[in-house]
């Protein structure tokens, strides 16, 4: 009877251990951040107008320049990519 309760004691101990262990290492770990796109918004250029809709890696400069193309063929009135560490793309919509 002593010997089983000294291992029903020990086995209790151990699965405490690893317990305890497993929470320590859970609440010391960095929780994993998700990894989210930033909404692109519309914000004001150099007039009224013009508004911000795309960006683009700094090697797609070409494919800000046929985004902008596609904005001309559906109305908009001009274009711009600008280089800021990604290319924005930013349509005029409205008369300046």
């Amino acid at each position: 009877m002593r010997t089983m309760k000294r291992v029903l004691l020990a086995a209790a101990a151990a699965s405490l251990l690893v317990a305890s262990h497993g929470a320590t290492a859970a609440a010391s770990a960095p929780a994993p951040t998700p990894v989210q796109s930033a909404p692109v918004q519309s914000r004001p250029a150099a007039g009224p107008g013009w508004h911000h809709v795309a960006d683009f890696p700094p090697g797609e400069e070409n494919a800000c320049r046929a985004r902008g193309q596609w904005y001309m063929d559906n109305g908009a009135r001009a274009y711009e990519c600008r280089p800021t560490g990604v290319w924005e793309l930013w349509v005029l919509t409205e008369p300046s």
